[in-house]
């Protein structure tokens, strides 16, 4: 290599660990500055220009360490703290920014305290606040932990590493944001030459800006996509340990069937290859006889349109005798093809084995992003099952036909729901449903919340004095309301129970909640009736509404929601026994006794296939 192209490598590999380490260097004395002993100190390592930031995102802190729904892991919190600190920081920012135009504008000093960081009565009192703020989110994190039995995996640990973690990345995003301002700032002086000082550095600002946009969307979110799309699918081809083919010929996938083992994919081949079989729900149960449950799943294959899987559907209904059965059951999955073992495993076990359900796989990517591509798809697969199950149903003598339920979770609820009109046209077609953790935006739920009584809880609504719905947190809310009184109105059958834990973020995040409190957070008693024993409410009291970082921080719970212990979160496991026998009623075999739920309960535990 020649001499000067020597040289010239040399000075680029010198900048570039250069920059590298005042890169690094300026995180670290980030992070050192907003150390509370550090901030009582005179030396202060930051630019002037940053100091009403920095005050911005100490703010920010104590509301990003502050409790939401479910205690957080350390990764949780950090990726909390971390967003929280840069949006604090660039408010206080821009507030500063524009009081300092203010006072310019109007032939005065901006205050000094605003703009150079110092030692003041001002530093030393957030300093002591923020180290007050963080002694009180660890002892609220073990709270937190101890009401959903999960100290072990989030407790005050875990808050600990996070916020420390956090405030690193807050750093990386400062450095980012330099970036940012030097490429605006350089881009202005250039314009400058031939454009006016208002114009240049708004235009080189949007310039930046659409820049990162762009390359955001074609570098980061377009691939991101991309990748999950192509690993979904990889996915779906799976097969999960302790999954094989089912030799009964009541389930699809069966050598009998008349859809290949191959088609149904990952989450069909767990579905069709687990669940209790004839003999595990007699000896469950204790039943003299039982029969052997009917289980349909159609997967979603390559060229196959919905209503082809719709026909082939009714054709397994056909071939197992599902409509001679006591009990029919359409279950619509989440995004994968995922269906919830708990509810469908409660009616087999409950009726005895005299059951059939039917499910179909509309996709193979997970709910969000399934949602995110075609947020009418869910809805539309329902709709196109549910209308031709319920014409074949016509069909047959009125006195000789099955009992029909429709049920969902998480995004089979919201599909389920959206199958239907409103609560009216829910109730003239079906006998009953179950429908657990459905997100925000699910119309007929939010319809039915909207007309609650008043003095009912947006948590849990109380509709027409409880006579068709019943909205619960947990089994005690079937028989009493939130206040623990009996509900006005007798339960009349068809019933419909809309499940939703207090502490589950998928039921209460909504885009609204960046910049409107909700009522859930605000209304008294509506984190559930005094619990019964063994039993506790699992929100802690202490959340409170903050624009943007309470939508963001329940928005992350979402990540961990699937993760929590039973009955808290996103995990609707043991109760749905209880609720499928308050549906069901006479379909119900069974008495549900305490040793039968444990027994039930214990089975599922340890025979679901982990997917």
């Amino acid at each position: 290599m020649p001499k000067s192209r020597r040289a010239l490598a040399r000075r680029v590999l010198l900048k570039t660990v250069s920059g590298l380490l005042t890169g690094a260097v300026f995180a670290l004395e980030v992070v050192t500055d907003l150390t509370p002993g550090v901030r009582m100190t005179t030396r202060r390592r930051l630019p002037n220009n940053m100091g009403a930031g920095i005050l911005g995102a100490e703010v920010a802190t104590w509301w990003a360490i502050s409790p939401s729904l479910l205690p957080r892991p350390w990764w949780i919190t950090a990726a909390n703290v971390a967003i929280c600190q840069g949006v604090g920081h660039v408010t206080a920012a821009g507030a500063a920014w524009g009081l300092g135009k203010l006072t310019a504008a109007a032939g005065r000093r901006p205050p000094t305290h605003l703009t150079t960081p110092s030692l003041s009565t001002t530093h030393v009192t957030l300093a002591a606040v923020t180290a007050v703020a963080a002694v009180l989110s660890l002892r609220r994190q073990g709270q937190q932990a101890d009401l959903i039995g999960a100290r072990n995996r989030r407790g005050p640990r875990h808050a600990l590493v996070g916020t420390a973690v956090g405030t690193v990345g807050y750093g990386a995003l400062l450095l980012l944001g330099e970036a940012a301002q030097q490429g605006v700032d350089r881009m202005s002086r250039r314009l400058g030459y031939f454009l006016p000082p208002w114009l240049s550095w708004p235009l080189a600002a949007a310039t930046v800006g659409a820049l990162a946009g762009v390359a955001s969307d074609r570098v980061l979110l377009r691939r991101f996509l991309a990748r999950a799309a192509r690993q979904a699918e990889l996915v779906n081809r799976a097969v999960f340990p302790g999954t094989s083919m089912p030799w009964e010929p009541e389930r699809s996938g069966s050598p009998w069937s008349l859809e290949a083992w191959t088609a149904v994919g990952s989450q069909g081949r767990a579905l069709l290859s687990g669940g209790p079989r004839a003999r595990n729900i007699a000896e469950v149960t204790g039943l003299d006889f039982a029969r052997e449950p009917i289980r349909i799943f159609i997967g979603r294959v390559p060229g196959r349109t919905l209503r082809q899987a719709v026909d082939l559907t009714l054709a397994e209904m056909d071939r197992t005798g599902a409509f001679h059965r006591d009990t029919l059951v359409i279950q619509t999955s989440a995004g994968t093809g995922w269906i919830a073992d708990w509810s469908m495993e409660a009616v087999e076990f409950l009726t005895g084995g005299n059951c059939a359900t039917m499910a179909l796989q509309y996709s193979y990517l997970p709910s969000a992003f399934s949602y995110f591509d075609d947020r009418e798809l869910p809805a539309t697969a329902a709709r196109m099952l549910i209308t031709a199950v319920l014409e074949r149903l016509e069909r047959l003598p009125e006195d000789n036909r099955p009992k029909i339920y429709v049920a969902g979770e998480s995004l089979g609820a919201y599909g389920t729901a959206a199958a239907f009109e409103d609560l009216d046209d829910l109730l003239n077609r079906v006998d009953g449903a179950v429908l657990s953790g459905a997100p925000r935006f699910t119309r007929l739920i939010a319809d039915l919340t909207r007309r609650r009584e008043d003095g009912s809880p947006e948590r849990l609504p109380i509709v027409d004095g409880g006579r068709h719905v019943r909205f619960v947190a947990h089994p005690a809310h079937l028989r009493r309301d939130f206040t623990g009184r009996p509900y006005r109105r007798a339960w009349d059958h068809p019933r419909v129970i809309i499940a939703q834990h207090a502490s589950d973020p998928v039921v209460w995040f909504h885009s609204r909640l960046f910049w409107r409190r909700p009522d859930w957070l605000t209304e008294p008693g509506s984190r559930g009736i005094p619990a019964p024993p063994g039993q506790h409410l699992d929100v802690f009291p202490g959340m409170r509404w903050v624009p943007f970082i309470t939508a963001w921080q329940v928005g992350l719970d979402q990540l961990t929601s699937t993760t929590s212990p039973s009955g808290h979160g996103h995990n609707y496991h043991a109760e749905m026994l209880y609720y499928w026998a308050a549906v069901l009623g006479e379909g119900v075999r069974v008495e549900l006794t305490t040793d039968v739920v444990a027994r039930a309960e214990r089975w599922i535990r340890t025979h679901s296939v982990r997917r």
